[in-house]
């Protein structure tokens, strides 16, 4: 008996991410400090280890994906890079119209409360016990540049020794997700959300910002479903069938906080929407850091509902330039919590005109409800990946949904 329990959370990802999630959160309640550090310490050194591989990861799928389609991919390039751009300038937009007429009826807390449990959130004692950095060969930008200049240099020059040498580096890194981070990923989120619930972070979020989460993740299920119904007409999809098949990546994402750690758990996930390979290989990873139609949710709706505790007045041309300019801003965050409020902050400060306090609490609560604008930016990238797959299945030279055998 005990021997098929550990079968089906090893076969089933998303359940083994949900015991974690639990396991954080009632441990939480009572475990001493000294058995909190430990996990704290290890996700330190996840951490590191992750960051060390998504570079590889994102240079690996993508460059073979190029290598491996000799029709289609600068159409490819073009069609990914424009749908995660408009995704996210139009969340940022229709987030900013309903907060700006739903905030004013439901903010009512002082400012005063805000400032003294965002300044007591954090807590010194929750230290790891000792730090492992591995640095990363490049930042994710960077491989994502030298993927393009990569494989298109292959395909105009036919180096086949390159190009094979590329393919194997993809086996290689996938063997290291498979066999490393996937089997280590509950762990890494059982310590997030216990350090989460001893520090209190959950608590705060819940008691000072309540009303405007709920609007969020209102928000954030409707632009879901838009994604999706778009993509479905255009991909001739059953748009929430689709929508399922990314759950448990979708999931993932709510318990990690972090694109990078899902991103093995994505590419499993858009696998089996009958997608063609190399479509997955190239849309997927290059979404994980441009498409942040969740981000952008997050960031509209916090900015908007600070500033309005705060008196700050605002219109609809501040917010029209600032969502356009943090749309391309954001490309230079890393697929890790808290990377695109850290690449926005000087940004919502000279542009929105947010004091210090008001940053404080900006940076405070994007980083606790970073996990529900990534779970958004990670289940959306499916949808873009079958609009994607569809606009280019001629240039492949195939029906891409003949091909993979799927049905409506």
């Amino acid at each position: 008996m005990f021997k098929r329990i550990l079968n089906f959370f090893k076969k089933n990802l998303l359940a083994t991410v949900a015991l974690a999630v639990a396991l954080g959160i009632a441990l939480g309640q009572f475990m001493p400090l000294w058995f909190v550090r430990i996990f704290i310490t290890f996700d330190g050194l996840f951490s590191s280890l992750l960051a060390f591989t998504v570079p590889l990861l994102i240079l690996a799928l993508i460059t073979s994906a190029i290598v491996e389609t000799d029709k289609g991919v600068g159409k490819m390039l073009i069609w990914t890079l424009s749908l995660s751009y408009v995704s996210t300038v139009i969340a940022g937009l229709f987030t900013f119209g309903v907060s700006d007429l739903v905030f004013p009826m439901i903010i009512n807390e002082q400012v005063d409360s805000t400032v003294a449990l965002a300044e007591g959130v954090s807590s010194a004692a929750l230290v790891p016990y000792f730090k492992i950095d591995f640095p990363p060969l490049m930042d994710t930008m960077s491989a994502l540049l030298l993927s393009f200049i990569l494989g298109f240099a292959i395909l105009k020059y036919n180096h086949h020794s390159i190009k094979s040498g590329v393919i194997e580096l993809k086996d290689v890194v996938m063997m290291i997700i498979n066999s490393i981070i996937l089997p280590l990923l509950p762990i890494y989120i059982f310590g997030m959300f216990l350090k989460m619930t001893v520090s209190g972070e959950m608590n705060m979020v819940i008691k000072v910002y309540s009303k405007v989460i709920l609007v969020m993740i209102v928000l954030f299920i409707v632009w879901l479903l838009i994604q999706y119904i778009i993509a479905g007409i255009i991909a001739k999809r059953n748009p929430f069938k689709s929508l399922r098949t990314m759950f448990p990546a979708l999931f993932t994402a709510l318990a990690s906080s972090s694109s990078a750690a899902t991103l093995p758990v994505t590419l499993r996930c858009a696998n089996k929407m009958g997608v063609r390979p190399n479509v997955v290989n190239f849309v997927i990873p290059m979404c994980a850091n441009i498409h942040l139609s969740g981000a952008s949710i997050r960031t509209v709706a916090l900015a908007v509902a600070t500033m309005l505790m705060y008196g700050v007045t605002y219109n609809f041309s501040l917010y029209f330039v600032f969502i356009m300019i943090f749309s391309i801003t954001v490309l230079a965050a890393p697929g890790i919590p808290g990377g695109v409020i850290m690449a926005a902050a000087g940004m919502i400060q000279s542009m929105l005109g947010f004091t210090d306090p008001m940053i404080a609490i900006m940076i405070t609560l994007s980083i606790a409800l970073d996990s529900l604008g990534t779970a958004v930016n990670v289940a959306g990238d499916g949808a873009l990946m079958l609009i994607v797959n569809k606009v280019t299945a001629e240039d492949a030279g195939d029906d891409s949904l003949k091909a993979a055998g799927v049905e409506n």
